[in-house]
């Protein structure tokens, strides 16, 4: 889920002449433009995901630049009343209201809005999705999404026994790229994924391992990397952080890496991923010797693969650009939206998810059996 930030800005345009128009008295002109102003509406940022049935929401205020003639505290707070709810081809099946202290959707610094997830709610490929936010205050807030078809996955194999090395690893992040400086050796990842339809997809691609351990467990993300550059021509993020004329990249790590079916239309392409080798460390398959008194520590890796709506890639893109700040001569980001009577993103996504991975170890201790 992305969070939809919503602010004033002061619109001026500045025009710079070269060194060839010396002779000209005015260097910079100044164009006044009028100021909007209209109601406040709501910044919506949702999202449905096959993966674990999750519906994931994020509103709040979003002001005109009109409003900002007054001056008022951006961290004010702001407490509503009212009801969101979720249909499945017109038939509801979710809602959340709010209770007598209604949402807080204030505007703060960190952690803005109204935020909820729930889990467990039976999404289906090719059924159309339709969100309604009717909050006090505010004119209701609508959008509508298809479900797109499952990833059509034909293949994965993870090849241990084959180690790649990578000399100059490069780190892409949602708020800027880096170099690693040191090098990194992957194991390789194969990944046989069919386009299943005529239309542009899109697709993204996130790791999960989970560690168990004395009946307690834990999630980290590890990057997603991969040496090809073609897979990625028109990732957003390496698309809004562009690299280096020198260019001596040899692998790109994402926290989670988006692509189109551009460089496999209509045909099924090879997506060559790579693993980092400390992820996949020496194993024993056999379970703990439960009379010795060990723990029993298990970790999997799984590979999440989603099929996104266009429209959420579209606004991933534009939100990805407008934190790159490309330039000083850059045309202002348009933010797509497909909330009616409001701003922001109703995402769908198609996940699934795959173990690629697993490993155990015994660790000496004090075994327990409930």
């Amino acid at each position: 889920m992305y969070n939809l930030w919503t602010a004033g800005y002061t619109l001026r345009a500045m025009l710079l002449f070269g060194a060839a128009l010396a002779g000209c008295d005015n260097m910079i002109q100044e164009i006044d433009v009028a100021p909007s102003n209209f109601p406040p509406k709501l910044a919506v940022s949702a999202a449905i995901d096959t993966d674990n049935g999750t519906f994931s929401i994020n509103f709040t205020e979003a002001r005109s630049l009109g409003s900002y003639k007054k001056w008022q505290s951006e961290s004010r707070t702001i407490i509503r009343k009212g009801v969101v709810s979720l249909y499945e081809d017109d038939n509801f099946i979710y809602g959340i209201f709010s209770n007598e202290q209604g949402f807080d959707m204030s505007l703060r610094p960190s952690d803005s809005g109204f935020s909820f997830e729930e889990k467990g709610l039976a999404l289906k490929a090719g059924s159309t999705y339709r969100l309604t936010l009717e909050i006090e205050g505010y004119p209701t807030a609508t959008a509508t999404v298809v479900m797109p078809a499952d990833p059509a996955v034909e293949d994965i194999a993870l090849d241990t026994g084959r180690k790649i090395h990578k000399r100059y690893p490069y780190f892409v992040g949602r708020s800027g790229g880096y170099s690693s400086g040191g090098d990194m050796d992957f194991y390789p990842l194969n990944i046989r994924l069919k386009d299943n339809s005529r239309d542009r997809n899109y697709y993204m691609f996130r790791l999960e391992s989970t560690t168990v351990y004395a009946y307690t467990s834990y999630t980290e993300t590890p990057p997603v990397a991969t040496g090809n550059r073609a897979l990625i021509q028109d990732n957003p993020d390496m698309e809004a952080n562009p690299l280096s004329i020198e260019n001596f990249e040899d692998v790109y790590l994402f926290e989670r890496m988006l692509m189109s079916d551009m460089s496999f239309a209509n045909a099924t392409g090879t997506i060559d991923l790579l693993l980092q080798e400390w992820l996949v460390k020496a194993s024993d398959p056999l379970p703990c010797d439960t009379a010795s008194q060990q723990y029993e520590q298990r970790t999997s890796i799984d590979i999440c693969i989603s099929h996104l709506s266009a429209v959420t890639y579209e606004h991933h893109r534009s939100l990805a650009l407008q934190r790159s700040e490309i330039g000083f001569f850059t045309e202002p980001v348009s933010i797509p939206s497909n909330i009616e009577n409001g701003y922001g993103c109703f995402a769908a996504i198609n996940t699934i998810r795959k173990t690629i991975y697993e490993r155990y170890s015994c660790f000496p201790g004090i075994y327990y059996n409930p």
